[in-house]
């Protein structure tokens, strides 16, 4: 009986370098560049049937876009367009955006690390604390309860 094999998403979830050296045979170099090797580019270059430009920058273990073999979905956000999903970013495509406010459902999605897994709401603290005079701490029942609900207007630039 064979090995079953495993996703594209099951490889990177796994081990992300692993799975670069895996599918693109590609090495995330750990200089300050992170530039991957001409191998890996080549192959995913001519995969995409171009060069890709400014290939010096791209991060190892992340699966290109292009390649993903299945939809990757934010809940309760259809119609934006998924860049990566880890970390989760994702914009909304300019003809979805015509209303006066921008409706939760297309507002952008931006990440900039993983977010926690597994967090307890019970447990969960907000610190505010640093250059402030009056440290504080908070729960998810203190933020609830303690303080007013206000709606504003604002403007938003990612």
């Amino acid at each position: 009986m064979s090995k079953p094999k495993k996703s594209l998403f099951e490889l990177y979830a796994a081990d992300p370098q692993q799975a670069d050296r895996l599918v693109f045979g590609r090495e995330t170099f750990s200089d300050r560049r992170g530039f991957l090797k001409g191998a890996g580019l080549a192959s995913m270059a001519a995969f995409l049937g171009g060069a890709i430009p400014f290939h010096r920058s791209m991060p190892g273990g992340l699966i290109p876009v292009a390649l993903a073999e299945e939809s990757f979905r934010i809940e309760n956000k259809d119609g934006l367009v998924i860049l990566n999903d880890w970390p989760v970013n994702a914009e909304c495509p300019p003809h979805l955006l015509d209303d006066e406010v921008t409706p939760t459902a297309r507002h952008f999605v931006r990440n900039n690390g993983t977010p926690p897994a597994n967090v307890n709401v019970q447990d969960w603290r907000l610190a505010v604390d640093g250059e402030v005079s009056s440290p504080m701490t908070f729960s998810i029942d203190d933020l609830r309860n303690r303080f007013e609900v206000v709606k504003l207007k604002l403007l938003i630039e990612c």
